[in-house]
């Protein structure tokens, strides 16, 4: 069985040039036909546990570091993550989490910058990895000062992993992404900065497309979106408008762990004058009798001004439920 650990080049991105090649249907996924079809001969499940995390850019290498160390102490089975685009940063990721002997973890970072600023990481002896790449849904563009981050924005990319599920045969998608800030008005409509938010209505445009390719192109399998979408969820609800993530996603059927887990007390972003209860940081899914939220926490004491969103998900297979009880 191929197995990336062997290939350090692998979790670089080093090829990439043809990773829009990665996920095709010719890819590693027709490799995996008979582990797959053993895993699920038998009703089965496992908990599957996903994590977002903005790593925030004007933090340290040493901080962003030790932050993304102290997150997988926490016990997550994916990583998604944000505002990784330092090469430095990068490196050290990669040489002291996912080169070294004995590394619990593989990886999937992008070389270029800006996909490489949002790098996904897996458990190792959880999933075998199927495939890769990243889709550039937004050019660079002009948005203006009036609003958080610089007044050109970096071209916008949705970084996509594939993975088996080694327990149950599922086909586990991450879609990975970071939306253009400043967008969002108090009541939760979007505001009227309109640089900002057509690039927004872009991105998400963007996202429902890959989203749509994966069910009817591309095989299926189970889709988890993550990342840092600027929209606090606490608003989107309300005003649901719909370029934002309620409305948009909830057109294909994915919902935040926030709509069936409930609302945090905390937030995921706390704000210069310390306001701590927004709830900008996502982890989507379908919920299906395949995939049932468990639980949530928001991870605080993090150098980043985000917090690290982790949510528990059942994953099931058919069998598992009988005269509509669950028994796996």
């Amino acid at each position: 069985m191929w197995n990336p650990r062997r290939l350090p080049f692998a979790r670089l991105g080093v090829l990439a040039l043809v990773a829009t090649l990665a996920l095709a249907p010719s890819t590693t996924a027709d490799a995996q036909p008979s582990q797959s079809a053993t895993a699920a001969a038998e009703p089965a499940s496992s908990v599957v546990r996903i994590a977002t995390f903005n790593t925030a850019a004007l933090s340290s290498t040493r901080e962003a570091f030790r932050d993304v160390k102290d997150l997988l102490a926490q016990g997550p089975d994916i990583v998604a993550l944000q505002e990784m685009s330092s090469w430095e940063r990068r490196e050290r990721v990669r040489k002291r989490l996912l080169d070294c002997e004995g590394c619990a973890w593989d990886g999937w970072i992008p070389v270029p910058a800006v996909p490489g600023g949002q790098p996904i990481l897996w458990r190792s002896d959880k999933f075998t990895f199927l495939g890769r790449d990243w889709i550039q849904v937004a050019p660079e563009t002009f948005v203006g000062d009036r609003g958080a981050g610089p007044s050109t924005i970096n071209a916008k990319y949705v970084v996509r992993l594939r993975l088996l599920d080694k327990a149950t045969g599922r086909t586990i998608w991450i879609l990975n992404n970071h939306f253009v800030p400043t967008v969002q008005e108090s009541d939760g409509s979007r505001n009227d900065n309109h640089r900002r938010t057509q690039l927004y209505a872009r991105h998400m445009a963007g996202l429902q497309e890959i989203i749509d390719r994966i069910r009817t192109e591309e095989g299926g399998g189970l889709v988890f979106v993550t990342g840092d979408f600027n929209v606090n969820y606490r608003k989107d609800k309300i005003a649901q408008d719909p370029i934002f993530p309620y409305a948009a996603l909830g057109t294909r059927g994915i919902r935040s762990s926030f709509y069936k887990l409930g609302e945090p007390g905390t937030g995921t972003h706390v704000l210069d004058n310390g306001f701590d209860k927004r709830l900008i940081d996502y982890v989507h899914y379908k919920p299906t009798r395949r995939v049932i939220g468990m639980g949530q926490r928001i991870v605080r004491g993090m150098n980043s001004d985000h917090r690290p969103l982790i949510v528990d998900f059942k994953v099931t297979t058919p069998g598992c439920w009988v005269r509509g009880e669950l028994i796996c």
